[in-house]
């Protein structure tokens, strides 16, 4: 009996969509392990969802019996209705790559359970699997701060209880890339009792100790829809406090500036020091039909898989 065919209550993997906010991650040899039991046992444990048209999944809800999940199912492929994955992204990673058509699956129809409380589960749910990485959390923390308070938020992150909180510290410092990084911040985290502590305090420690790391990052960001992480070293960033100096000198931002210089490569400006950069640049390894920015970030998430 194959992997597949070990798996009951099925739906599409093409009706599946990862969110992007989720703020955990796999080593490759953790993942090589998944890969070896679903081989071994399929997916024992169905993939968390929710409707992206909660309107639509209702209406094929009233379209059958009640308790007849086959039909539910196959009308929702019918219609084509995708659900977005709040747990098991790992266990969906895994399905891709052994080829599975279609995956157990639980969708969540409550209507209740809104865009917020998606982010919350992201990590309640995935708290006990895999490994923080510390700036998606963050990211997705400082997408809801301005709208609930930091106690309302560690409950609502399953971070209330004293432990679970050092847990998370424990996992932040394991994420940050220097060993003395992570030493000075578990010191510093000492006596931080809230995740917004924890957040300013992870932003001083890379703003004092930023110069001794071997790279940092800069991060474009698009209406948080799409982003982009560049890792940076020193000389990149003396080079932006030149630039940052230029624009004070000329009354201009650096938004506007550096915007119009990326435009300008784009459309074929400055072709001939462009390609001295590149000649300079050591070449790379893509993998096939790369659908993503080529950057060192993404490159390292793709050999995880």
């Amino acid at each position: 009996m194959t992997a597949r065919e070990k798996t009951k209550n099925l739906l599409r993997v093409d009706l599946l969509v990862k969110n992007e906010d989720n703020p955990n991650k796999m080593s490759a040899r953790e993942f090589d392990l998944l890969i070896d039991n679903m081989e071994r046992t399929g997916i024992t444990d169905p993939i968390l969802c929710r409707p992206l048209d909660l309107a639509a999944t209702s209406d094929c809800q009233a379209a059958v019996k009640k308790g007849d999940h086959a039909a539910l199912v196959k009308l929702f492929q019918q219609r084509g209705l995708q659900f977005r994955i709040v747990g098991g992204h790992h266990r969906f990673d895994g399905a891709a790559y052994l080829g599975f058509d279609d995956v157990p699956a639980t969708v969540i129809l409550d209507p209740e359970f809104d865009a917020d409380q998606e982010r919350f589960q992201l990590v309640r749910m995935n708290a006990i699997r895999g490994k923080l990485d510390p700036n998606a959390f963050f990211e997705l923390y400082q997408q809801l701060s301005d709208v609930y308070s930091d106690e309302i938020l560690q409950d609502a992150f399953g971070f209330a209880e004293e432990a679970e909180f050092r847990r998370l510290i424990e996992q932040t410092a394991k994420a940050l890339p220097d060993p003395q990084l992570q030493k000075k911040f578990k010191e510093a985290a000492a006596e931080v009792k809230t995740i917004d502590g924890l957040s300013k305090l992870l932003n001083e420690m890379f703003a004092k100790y930023g110069d001794t790391l071997p790279y940092g990052f800069m991060v474009f960001d698009h209406a948080g829809q799409r982003s982009v992480w560049l890792r940076i070293e020193g000389k990149t960033m003396t080079a932006l406090d030149l630039i940052g100096t230029l624009c004070i000198d000329n009354n201009r931002t650096m938004d506007d500036v550096l915007g119009g210089l990326l435009q300008l490569i784009a459309k074929g400006g400055l072709k001939a020091d462009v390609d001295k950069i590149i000649a300079k640049t050591p070449p790379v390894e893509l993998p096939d039909g790369m659908s993503v920015a080529p950057t060192k970030e993404n490159l390292e998430k793709i050999a995880s898989l």
